[in-house]
């Protein structure tokens, strides 16, 4: 049988990554910083995933695998040593930390079978950053030689997630996902995972991974925090108010207009992107999830603060994107500690210089200007 180990036993990790490789029939270990979730995973031997398709909803249960924690033991050490392939479900700011625990173990793999190859694949919707991923591997590694081999024989892979997960909390062994579109993985790689249902490997994913973040995310987001703002639990039950369905349009009609000028696609090709069938009986999405983490999603290489500066190059009315992003600024969530961060800032210095601060432009810049004016119109209706 093949191994994988899957470094992040999350919401994704188990719910996307574990499952999918389940039904293949290959050998499991989770690795994860966590010991709260190990604890969980381990505890009853066995987790629960429900899986909505276009046709069918079934339980299944996920057992048979191992599950460490990062100790200063290396527990998982075998696991890594015989693992076919790495899947990395982590949120952005997490790799370096991961990196710098996983060097040692491929310090250990070029030591003993200087002819292994590996294969990582990272799964998040941060894009352009593969290249400081592979650094921080390679720079936390023991020695040149080391190195030498790494530039070699391993390859850090990036990925498209189109794949809803969803759990009560990140330690929860009960979770929900969709199966009704790949994951969509940068290629070439060294591991054949060809037997694995829903891995597609493909040419040119980072230019596809900007159109999908722009196109798929930014308008679900802006549903999220429009959708919050007005009182809304999910996704769904959001984009059924005719307010907020018209916030969807405007961000989605100015990206896919920007995206076509910038990139050399067609509306036929952004369309099969974008499109993921319908899965049956599926639960709702709920905003919190979608919402999570404003500071990373209004940042100024992210979803809608990318296609503003194509807007801007353009000359494409960003109007609706703006407004997003004042939503996103006025998103006040207790349990989202990033969202607690922006609040904090825009009481001490005023949402001028906050939204300045995190979308990366001068207090006067246009940009500024609009998201600062929508944000007022957004108190302006609180108060009516």
């Amino acid at each position: 049988m093949k191994n994988v180990l899957i470094v992040g036993a999350g919401r994704l990790g188990k719910g996307f990554v574990g499952e999918t490789f389940f039904n293949a029939g290959w050998n499991i270990t989770f690795l994860d910083n966590d010991p709260q979730v190990i604890d969980e995973l381990n505890k009853e031997g066995h987790f629960d995933v429900r899986v909505h398709t276009t046709d069918d909803v079934f339980m299944n249960k996920i057992d048979g695998y191992k599950a460490f924690v990062t100790d200063a033991d290396y527990s998982v050490m075998d696991s890594f040593l015989a693992a076919d392939l790495l899947m990395l479900p982590l949120y952005p700011e997490d790799f370096e930390e991961s990196a710098k625990y996983l060097a040692k173990c491929f310090d250990k793999q070029y030591e003993v079978d200087p002819e292994g190859q590996k294969t990582l694949i990272c799964l998040t919707n941060k894009n352009h950053i593969i290249d400081q991923i592979t650094a921080y591997f390679r720079d936390n590694l023991g020695s040149e030689e080391a190195k030498n081999w790494f530039d070699k024989n391993v390859v850090v892979r990036d990925s498209i997630v189109r794949r809803s997960t969803d759990a009560e909390t990140t330690y929860s062994t009960d979770l929900v996902t969709t199966a009704v579109a790949a994951l969509i993985i940068q290629g070439p790689v060294y591991s054949d995972f060809s037997d694995v249902k829903w891995l597609d490997v493909r040419e040119n994913v980072e230019m596809l991974k900007d159109i999908k973040v722009f196109t798929i995310n930014g308008p679900h987001a802006a549903t999220a925090y429009y959708g919050y703002l007005k009182g809304y639990d999910d996704i769904v039950t959001a984009q059924a108010d005719p307010a907020v369905a018209a916030l969807i349009k405007a961000v989605h009609d100015a990206t896919v207009h920007a995206v076509l000028f910038e990139y050399p696609v067609t509306r036929e090709e952004i369309r099969e992107l974008e499109y993921l069938p319908k899965a049956k009986n599926e639960m709702p999405d709920a905003i919190y999830r979608v919402a999570y983490d404003p500071i990373r999603k209004v940042g100024p290489q992210d979803r809608f603060m990318g296609v503003i500066r194509l807007c801007q190059k353009y000359g494409i009315n960003y109007d609706g994107i703006a407004k997003a992003l004042a939503c996103a600024f006025a998103y006040n969530e207790p349990a989202d500690e990033s969202a607690g961060t922006i609040q904090k800032d825009i009481a001490k210095d005023g949402v001028r210089a906050t939204v300045a601060k995190y979308v990366d432009r001068a207090s006067d810049d246009e940009v500024v200007d609009k998201i600062v004016d929508a944000y007022q119109k957004l108190q302006e209706e609180k108060t009516k």
